[in-house]
C-alpha cells in the first residue's frame, strides 16, 4: 500500500514539474528595433526572461522562429532590453520556457518580484562599496564553463579536446576540486572574442556551456 501511495506521488510530482519547465539556456541577446521577439523557439512559445545580474524578469511570448540566430539565443525589442536593464556591452540573460498557465506564471513572477526587493537591498549596499573607490574601473570578463564533472578522466578528456581546438592555450585552464571538477574557458574581454570561440566549439558540438560574468 505505501509502496502505491509512494508510486503515484512520484508521478504526479514528476508530471508537474516537467509540464512547467521545457526549454532553459543562458546566453547573449541581440537587439530588434523592429519590436519582434525572435527565438529559435516556435512561434508562440512563452518565455521568462531574466537578467541574472539584477534578477529583473518579464514573460513575454515569440513572435517568430529563426534558426540563424549565431551566437545570440534570442533577437528582442529595445524596449524589453532596457525593462531588464541589460548590459549593453555584455546583454546575458537566463530564458526559461513556460506553458500556458496562467496560475504558474503569476506565482513565479510574484516569486521574483520577492527576489527582486532581495536584490535591491544587495545593490545598494554594492553602490555603497563602488563609491568608496570610484576612480577604480571594474571590466567584467566573460568565463565559458564546462561540467562539473564528477569524474575526474572526463574532465581531464574535455580538457585536451578544448587546448586542442582553441588557439589561445592560455584562455582553458582547469577547476579542479573534490569530486568537481570544471573546465573553463577565459577570461574573454568582449562579445568579439565570444562569438569567436562560439563559433568554433559550435563545429564541433561542444555549446552546451555555463557562461559566467565576473
Amino acid at each position: 500500500m505505501h509502496k502505491k501511495i509512494y508510486l503515484i506521488f512520484c508521478v504526479i510530482f514528476f508530471s508537474c514539474t516537467f509540464n512547467y519547465s521545457i526549454y532553459e539556456q543562458k546566453g547573449f541577446v541581440k537587439i530588434n528595433n523592429d519590436n519582434k521577439v525572435i527565438s529559435s523557439l516556435p512561434k508562440g512559445t512563452i518565455l521568462k526572461v531574466t537578467n541574472p545580474k539584477n534578477k529583473e524578469s518579464i514573460v513575454i511570448t515569440t513572435n517568430e522562429t529563426s534558426k540563424n540566430l549565431g551566437p545570440r539565443i534570442i533577437i528582442l525589442p529595445d524596449n524589453i532590453f532596457k525593462e531588464l536593464k541589460l548590459n549593453k556591452n555584455l546583454p546575458l540573460i537566463h530564458m526559461q520556457s513556460l506553458r500556458k498557465n496562467k496560475i504558474f506564471i503569476a506565482k513565479k513572477t510574484k516569486t521574483y518580484e520577492q527576489e527582486k526587493r532581495v536584490n535591491k537591498k544587495v545593490e545598494i549596499e554594492k553602490i555603497n562599496i563602488l563609491n568608496l573607490n570610484k576612480e577604480k574601473k571594474i571590466k567584467d570578463k566573460i568565463y565559458l564553463n564546462f561540467g562539473p564533472f564528477y569524474n575526474k578522466i572526463y574532465a581531464n578528456q574535455m580538457y585536451k579536446i578544448l587546448k586542442a581546438k582553441i588557439d589561445n592555450k592560455n584562455l582553458v585552464f582547469r577547476d579542479y576540486q573534490d569530486k568537481n571538477y570544471i573546465i573553463s574557458i577565459g577570461p574573454l574581454k568582449n562579445l568579439t572574442e565570444y562569438d569567436e570561440i562560439y563559433l568554433k566549439l559550435g563545429k564541433i558540438g561542444l555549446i552546451g556551456f555555463d557562461i559566467k560574468i565576473q
